[in-house]
């Protein structure tokens, strides 16, 4: 085939990938949405077992404690350590880090705020005082314009204007200066109006933030101090250390133990199930991930061969006198491997079927993952691909 051959069968196995990643997306949102569910679900049924063994195994309870598995006992016997480890962790942190943290970042926010006001205080005795200026010095003109204008009034009446002539115009002269010194202290007061108000409305919305903001860090120093308070107390470590132990314990079992209480029985096998399908999702999530993933990488190998046959395209044209049309020819071993992308996305067309069974999702894309598309597959193909480019070019010497 030619360049531009090439470059369209290059196009078309872009279009079907990306076809191929489309189908993928939705599944992969279908997973996603379906998971969600199931987790709220999951930890719901999670917390109420949990608190029903807590409930059995507490010192104080009254029930029988043996109806709990002897197996699932000592799992949590054995994981209650490393859970009172890191409630201590826990109880350390906060006291000398997260408090103090808050603490501080609460107690500078209230700094900020009074250091702002303080400085409005200290600001509007300044502008209150060049106000004032300004106000005497209009007045003392105004007064004086008005003088000027009462006397000028007054010397040009009938033949006034002869006898005062020197005196008229010497006022006149200076009845324009000032006019002209009132149109400066206007501005200027107005500009004095305007920067008390433009900084006290600048200072009235940061205190309001510097609220908000203390608020919120005050919530926290409050929260934090009411767990320190609660890890500060032995008998709630060791409380809240085998509740987290008996979760962990039950949350990690994939394998079914059995409870001589019908009840008890029934919950602990279903939550066994739980936490297997559990595994199933992250394998669903982690296989058309890692899919989708390989799938662009590809993608991006492609367009690389892409600019590849168009360059030399590009060259042949600028050289066409001289240089023989190009051929290139492809491989069945690159055919082969781009037949497969229909197929493959008719495969996960319905995501929504394939989002309710995840194991069954992982169990059909792990063979394509070890065969059609398999590391070594994918070194073939573009290695074929770029021997086609070297092949088409030998002729050129």
């Amino acid at each position: 085939m030619n360049a531009n051959q090439m470059l369209g069968y290059l196009d078309d196995q872009r279009q079907a990938i990306e076809a191929l990643i489309a189908e993928l997306d939705e599944v992969q949102v279908a997973f996603n949405a379906q998971y969600d569910d199931f987790k709220a679900s999951h930890d719901k049924q999670l917390e109420d077992l949990a608190g029903r063994i807590y409930d059995r195994l507490c010192p104080t309870s009254t029930e029988n404690h043996t109806a709990v598995p002897a197996e699932l006992r000592t799992a949590i016997d054995e994981r209650l350590p490393a859970e009172l480890q890191a409630i201590q962790e826990r109880r350390q942190k906060v006291r000398d880090e997260y408090l103090p943290q808050r603490q501080a970042a609460a107690d500078s926010l209230l700094q900020q705020a009074q250091t702002e006001l303080g400085k409005l205080r200290t600001l509007n005795p300044q502008l209150n005082d060049r106000e004032e200026e300004l106000k005497q010095e209009k007045a003392q003109l105004e007064a004086r314009l008005a003088e000027l204008n009462a006397g000028i009034a007054q010397k040009s009446r009938g033949l006034g204007v002869v006898r005062h002539f020197r005196w008229l115009f010497s006022a006149d002269r200076e009845r324009q200066r000032i006019i002209g010194q009132l149109e400066v202290i206007n501005p200027a007061l107005q500009k004095v109006r305007q920067e008390w108000e433009q900084k006290r409305d600048e200072v009235e919305l940061n205190q309001a933030q510097f609220q908000r903001q203390w608020q919120l860090e005050s919530i926290a120093v409050a929260r934090l101090q009411s767990e320190l308070d609660q890890l500060d107390d032995e008998a709630h470590r060791e409380s809240l250390a085998r509740r987290r132990a008996i979760t962990y314990a039950i949350d990690h079992r994939k394998a079914p133990v059995r409870s001589l209480d019908p009840a008890l029985d029934a919950a602990l096998q279903a939550m066994v199930a739980l936490n297997i399908q559990t595994d199933d999702y992250h394998a669903g999530l982690a296989s058309v991930g890692g899919m989708i993933g390989l799938l662009r990488g590809i993608l991006s190998g492609l367009e690389a061969i892409r600019k590849s046959v168009e360059g030399i395209k590009h060259e042949q044209e600028m050289h066409s006198a001289y240089l023989p049309e190009l051929d290139f020819r492809i491989s069945d071993e690159v055919q082969a491997f781009n037949q497969q992308w229909p197929s493959l996305a008719r495969l996960f067309e319905d995501e929504q079927t394939i989002g309710a069974s995840p194991a069954e999702f992982t169990n059909a894309v792990e063979p394509v993952l070890d065969s059609s598309l398999s590391e070594a597959k994918i070194e073939v193909m573009f290695g074929s691909l770029g021997t086609s480019i070297e092949q088409a070019t030998e002729r050129w010497g």
